[in-house]
């Protein structure tokens, strides 16, 4: 089945604009639920699902299906594509900001522990010594950085490759994620951020 698109000017493609929509249709994207069921899998009540369920059902994005037992919806597409032109965000720029502002501030507050657990408490400020360009990283009282005690799990910079370098390594970082997006397991939870994007030389 192909995605549905959805009309811009649609109260459908406006309400799946906002995350918290799309949170609470996601249980259906993959395959029949029940009421209790759909609650469970987005953390929500019974009854704030069933608000949900009765608005999706209005605006064709999901199907009641009909049999024995319980009420079971599933949703009316396998995806959907939601205009952009649809979104509350003022431009592309606006609507990543407000994407990526929950991860940021976690990813921070995160960080932010990292360091002071491990009595990185002061700033290096020196010549990297790969690129020789100067770059400030935490580091504790005797001058020992970060990434040299092995003890951030996050980096970041500008990297100088080849065309087909840069190829790789986003092919490396995609199979990465697949390779351990499915894994379960419990006792370490990892908030994964990553963007790779290319500039232009200055």
């Amino acid at each position: 089945m192909e995605p549905m698109r959805l009309d811009p000017g649609s109260e459908a493609a406006r309400t799946l604009d906002r995350p918290r929509a799309r949170a609470m249709l996601a249980p259906f994207l993959t395959g029949p639920r029940g009421l209790s069921e759909a609650a469970r899998t987005a953390g929500v009540s019974r009854q704030a699902m069933r608000y949900w369920v009765r608005k999706f059902e209005r605006l064709g994005l999901l199907v009641h299906l009909s049999g024995p037992g319980r009420p079971r919806w599933q949703s009316a597409a396998p995806a959907y594509l939601i205009p952009f032109s649809a979104s509350r965000a003022a431009g592309l720029e606006e609507w990543l900001v407000e994407r990526t502002a929950e991860d940021h501030a976690a990813l921070l507050r995160t960080a932010a522990r990292h360091l002071e657990a491990r009595g990185l408490d002061h700033l290096h400020f020196a010549p990297d010594p790969v690129s020789g360009e100067p770059v400030t990283r935490p580091a504790d009282a005797h001058g020992r950085v970060a990434l040299e005690r092995d003890l951030v799990d996050g980096f970041s910079g500008v990297l100088e490759l080849s065309p087909a370098d840069a190829a790789a390594l986003r092919r490396d970082l995609a199979a990465l994620w697949e390779r351990y997006r499915h894994h379960g397991g419990r006792g370490v939870r990892l908030r994964v951020y990553a963007y790779l994007t290319e500039e232009e030389r200055r």
